[in-house]
């Protein structure tokens, strides 16, 4: 506040900012009264509340005269207005693909060697390289597909719980124990019956 030089020079124009705030529309009345109380005095006038800061920034004081209420509180309900409260859907997770269940066929299992003469290696990857070694050597079956698999695994009493029969298929192709002639068979290749005599 400047100091009084002793001179009546006419009036001055103070302004006096509270606080900005951005309230739910049904606090509005409850936070104005509350502030009106505050800056009453026991006997003068009600004040007015002060101008939103928008009106600080350039525009005239006659306009925020002239103002019910300050422009705070019309642009929080345009904000509030323009802001998407919906919920996001929640995101579903990528299904995995079923792999298809394969299906027995017909092996001539008694035939020497028999099929029954494979001895169990214990892994998949070398169950899947004797097996598909046998019927090259001993079926006439260069290639095969996970269907020859799973009924060798079935007719050996081996354990087929194995969700993706042709994944370690795959893997062994990846490894370049098999190649592809076609989309689902698999030739076993020279490096492949090498390694396969090894799980023997």
């Amino acid at each position: 506040m400047a100091k009084n030089s002793g001179k009546a020079s006419g009036t001055s124009r103070i302004k006096f900012i509270m606080f900005d705030a951005e309230i739910a529309d049904d606090q509005l009345q409850s936070v104005t009264q509350a502030i009106t109380n505050a800056l009453r005095g026991p006997a003068q006038a009600p004040k007015r509340l002060a101008p939103s800061p928008a009106q600080l920034n350039g525009s005239n004081g006659a306009a925020a005269e002239h103002d019910d209420e300050p422009d705070l509180f019309d642009h929080a309900d345009e904000a509030e207005a323009a802001v998407d409260v919906t919920p996001a859907a929640p995101k579903k997770k990528a299904q995995r693909r079923v792999a298809p269940k394969p299906n027995m066929i017909l092996i001539d299992t008694d035939s020497e060697p028999p099929l029954s003469s494979l001895v169990d290696p214990k892994s998949n990857h070398r169950r899947y390289l004797m097996i598909a070694a046998w019927l090259h050597d001993h079926r006439a079956t260069p290639v095969i597909t996970q269907d020859h698999i799973y009924s060798c695994y079935r007719l050996l009493g081996w354990p087929t719980d194995i969700g993706d029969f042709a994944q370690p298929l795959r893997e062994l192709k990846h490894k370049q124990y098999f190649s592809t002639p076609e989309r689902g068979k698999y030739a076993i290749n020279q490096l492949g019956l090498h390694k396969a005599k090894e799980a023997e």
